[in-house]
């Protein structure tokens, strides 16, 4: 059957309409705040005890954010909430209720591929009882890309076997130059980079435990 002209000039028409618009949205690139969560969890065999210590001793607890591998340690600032750290967990251990608290602001340069190299600021809260230990961070001040991030790092004592589960969770807002029709893509790319990011810390505290968790004694149990 012929395609008559006025068809053709149409579908042309139409054509050329949806061309532009490819070209437009490579050529005018706009701005998309993307924000993307992820959560994971596992497993330690090892009594919550050794774990806490080992976390303690090694200063994992502050530095924990950076164990995903987007960043890299600058500094830190922090204030005991309850006493000396070392002080507390050595002293005060005969309290089955003892509760330390730390605060303060850890610098990190980040190295993520939409955010670029930036030193940022985290406000971070670490908290630690004989049973759990939970680290939550918090973005200060929004950068020209990284407009949120939350993490959350929770250590907890499984009272069937007195070993350790973890629970570990991110948000992240980015802001990425992605036209209209990629929307789902940087949402998906952004997704795999938290999803990388919680990979990447399960690893990293499993090995620190692992390299460590020997040389902490045993007792006190708690």
């Amino acid at each position: 059957m012929a395609i008559s002209r006025n068809t053709k000039l149409a579908v042309g028409a139409i054509l050329g309409v949806a061309a532009l618009a490819v070209v437009g949205g490579l050529v005018f690139r706009g701005e998309y705040a993307t924000t993307q969560g992820a959560t994971r969890s596992f497993k330690i065999d090892d009594n919550f005890t050794g774990v806490r210590k080992v976390l303690v001793r090694t200063d994992a607890a502050k530095q924990i954010v950076t164990m995903g591998g987007g960043s890299t340690f600058v500094s830190q600032d922090w204030q005991t909430v309850g006493g000396d750290p070392g002080g507390t967990l050595r002293d005060l251990i005969e309290d089955p209720n003892w509760r330390l608290e730390l605060h303060g602001t850890l610098k990190v340069l980040t190295k993520d591929e939409y955010i670029g190299e930036h030193e940022i600021s985290l406000d971070q809260r670490v908290v630690i009882t004989p049973d759990s230990l939970v680290s939550e961070v918090h973005l200060k001040e929004p950068t020209a890309r990284l407009k949120k991030y939350d993490m959350t790092t929770k250590f907890a004592r499984d009272p069937q076997t007195g070993n350790t589960v973890v629970d570990l969770s991110l948000t992240q807002e980015i802001l990425t130059d992605a036209p209209w029709f990629a929307h789902g893509i940087a949402d998906r790319r952004v997704l795999a980079s938290v999803e990388r990011t919680l990979a990447n810390q399960e690893t990293a505290i499993r090995k620190v435990i692992a390299d460590n968790i020997a040389d902490v004694p045993l007792f006190p149990l708690r």
